[in-house]
């Protein structure tokens, strides 16, 4: 009987220290599994790798900064299958590193001839604002201005006074191009998410032609995540 107590008695404690230990110990700081995850350093295909089937692009990673490149959405027929038709809206969440549906949306890209607009899905809380700084170098602790109407499109000289846009159209050659040091925000529900910019809407970045090009409308987005 004696044999048998200490027995139990030191499994008792073994299982009272393991349990005292996970306790004591601090919790693992998981980063979040997005839809796309990828890795420092690391380029992926959406079409690979998104959970759309209508998604194309290709998204890198260099230390916290995310990097969307020629993101374009097609039109999904009645049938289920993509077409080759260009969407007029492309759909993009930050959170998930993914191009979405529209009800999933964090951002909606416009991509019209006449309407490259961005907008947040005020739907599910998210807003607009932005501040004429470097991407580089804001943080947290800037002062923002919300985006009229939570919408950031192009400036033309015959915009109404007071618009404001990710990019100005150059009348000279009739290219859209961002605004030098605009780098606009998402938040939700007033708590701030991510800073991003709008590098170009032309394919690889890159015009086609020395005026009036018409390799668009793709997508080129920098984005990072608040601490």
């Amino acid at each position: 009987m004696n044999k048998l107590f200490k027995i139990a008695a030191l499994a008792y404690t073994l299982i009272v220290g393991f349990t005292s230990c996970d306790k004591d110990e601090a919790p693992v700081d998981q980063e979040y599994q997005a839809r796309v995850m990828v890795k420092d350093g690391e380029t992926k295909k959406l079409a690979d790798v998104s959970v759309s089937i209508n998604t194309e692009g290709t998204i890198s990673r260099h230390g916290a900064v995310y990097s969307l490149r020629n993101f374009r959405q097609f039109i999904i027929g009645e049938d289920g299958a993509v077409t080759e038709n260009v969407a007029p809206q492309f759909y993009f969440n930050f959170k998930e590193n993914d191009g979405v549906s529209a009800e999933d949306a964090m951002l909606t890209l416009n991509a019209t001839q006449r309407n490259m607009d961005v907008v947040s899905n005020t739907s599910r809380g998210y807003t607009l604002s932005y501040i004429d700084k470097a991407f580089e170098s804001v943080t947290a602790a800037d002062n923002f201005t919300a985006a009229p109407d939570n919408k950031v499109g192009i400036v033309t000289p015959f915009s109404p006074e007071g618009t404001i846009g990710w990019s100005n159209y150059d009348m000279s050659v009739h290219h859209i191009l961002p605004i030098a040091n605009r780098t606009l925000i998402v938040s939700k529900d007033g708590a701030l998410l991510f800073k991003f910019r709008i590098n170009s809407i032309y394919s690889n970045e890159t015009p086609n032609k020395e005026s009036a090009s018409d390799n668009y409308v793709y997508y080129s987005v920098d984005y990072q995540g608040f601490k």
